[in-house]
């Protein structure tokens, strides 16, 4: 237990030096470098996590349908699966599906530039590697995360009023109206805080997978394959925490 408690100390300063990193960078980094990163990463993922919210929203609303008809509630319907999409389910899955992509990503990237010798190279020539590689990838993978989560948000109550007005003969604007009265701007800052402590989550592992030494390909696929699993992990942790902290302070 010793070992395992001073091992995650350890991380947790990796990841925390990332992020000073980051910070300190930050105001340096290039515009075209930002937008460039910020199509990679997150726009080339828009279709997926669009369509996977979409279903997501139209299986929600499915399982929520069957259980509150048993009530003679199915008219709560539209309040149960906007809530669940806002708060705790957009967030959630946006945020998997990142670590998948963007964590994989970043973690391979840096990688092959460690792996390489590039970094050597790049601090040979007196190029801040914070700026060129570290900043815009960490602040376009939070951004990234934002949007998406955003997206996912009303692709999801798409969904969910497509397959509900569908199943109970709700109108769309009867179904719209129900969603838009059970959510309240405490609901919307749950989801979107959420969003930016995950894209930061998945941005420092990845970065931090990705600078590790490597001394061959195999240990690069080690530490990507690391990189995805601990986003995934602390997701998934986090989720519980933040939401206690949000629920004290917010309801």
């Amino acid at each position: 237990m010793r070992a395992g408690l001073t091992r995650l100390g350890s991380e947790g300063r990796c990841l925390a030096t990332v992020l000073w990193r980051t910070g300190r960078a930050s105001p340096h980094i290039r515009g075209s470098d930002l937008r460039d990163q910020l199509g990679r990463l997150a726009l080339s993922a828009l279709p997926l996590i669009s369509v996977a919210a979409l279903f997501a929203g139209m299986v929600i609303a499915l399982q929520t349908s069957l259980q509150l008809a048993r009530l003679g509630s199915g008219h709560l319907v539209a309040d149960v699966v906007s809530v669940s999409l806002v708060r705790e389910l957009a967030p959630i899955f946006t945020a998997l599906l990142m670590a998948g992509k963007a964590g994989a990503g970043l973690a391979s990237e840096l990688g092959m530039v460690v792996l390489s010798g590039q970094a050597q190279a790049m601090r040979a020539l007196s190029l801040d590697i914070d700026r060129e590689l570290v900043a815009p990838r960490v602040l376009a993978c939070v951004a990234g995360t934002f949007l998406l989560t955003v997206a996912a948000i009303l692709t999801g109550l798409l969904g969910g009023m497509v397959l509900g007005s569908a199943r109970l003969g709700l109108s769309p604007v009867h179904y719209l109206n129900r969603a838009v009265h059970a959510l309240a701007p405490a609901d919307f800052a749950c989801g979107l805080l959420k969003a930016l402590a995950f894209g930061v989550l998945i941005a420092a592992i990845g970065c931090r997978q990705g600078l590790r030494d490597k001394s061959d390909p195999a240990e690069l696929g080690r530490h990507t394959m690391t990189a995805v699993v601990a986003s995934s992990f602390l997701i998934l942790v986090s989720d519980h925490v933040l939401t206690t902290l949000i629920v004290a302070c917010i309801g």
